[in-house]
């Protein structure tokens, strides 16, 4: 029986950042992790590294670095943490991108971001409701420097 895949079935069109080649950069619309994102490989199937192309592997170098550049510079982050957990959406390739912070930031004129869990692994992260027209300006502003 095939999971249900986010990916594959769009339920994160909304959040679409930037397609390339091989990879698609989702903002994850839980955003308790200011600039979270997902970096997705562009097709269904692969659950191990080893089944990745070499094209789609330097490729996954390139956009890693430049989305964790654009982070750095919008919001100033001082740790990034990688995880690649391959769940109930084991047969979708992917990685979490998610920006840690040892101070409160604020943008949008005054919504506040605080990273709870500083020092200790990001999950379970807590719920942070987010509107929706902030989550989309989010994705605005790393899409207009990515």
């Amino acid at each position: 029986m095939i999971e249900e895949c986010i990916f594959c079935e769009g339920k994160l069109e909304k959040y679409l950042i930037k397609k390339f080649e091989h990879w698609i950069v989702y903002l994850n619309p839980q955003q308790y992790y200011l600039g979270r994102v997902y970096v997705v490989l562009n097709r269904h199937e692969p659950e191990n590294t080893f089944e990745l192309t070499d094209e789609e592997w330097k490729e996954f170098k390139e956009v890693i670095d430049k989305v964790t550049k654009v982070l750095k510079s919008l919001y100033k982050y001082d740790l990034m943490n990688y995880l690649t957990l391959q769940n109930k959406d084991r047969n979708h390739f992917y990685m979490h991108l998610i920006p840690r912070y040892k101070d409160i930031r604020i943008v949008n004129g005054g919504e506040e971001f605080k990273d709870e869990l500083w020092g200790n692994p990001p999950f379970p992260s807590p719920k942070k409701e987010v509107e929706e027209k902030l989550l989309q300006k989010i994705k605005e502003d790393i899409q207009k420097e990515l």
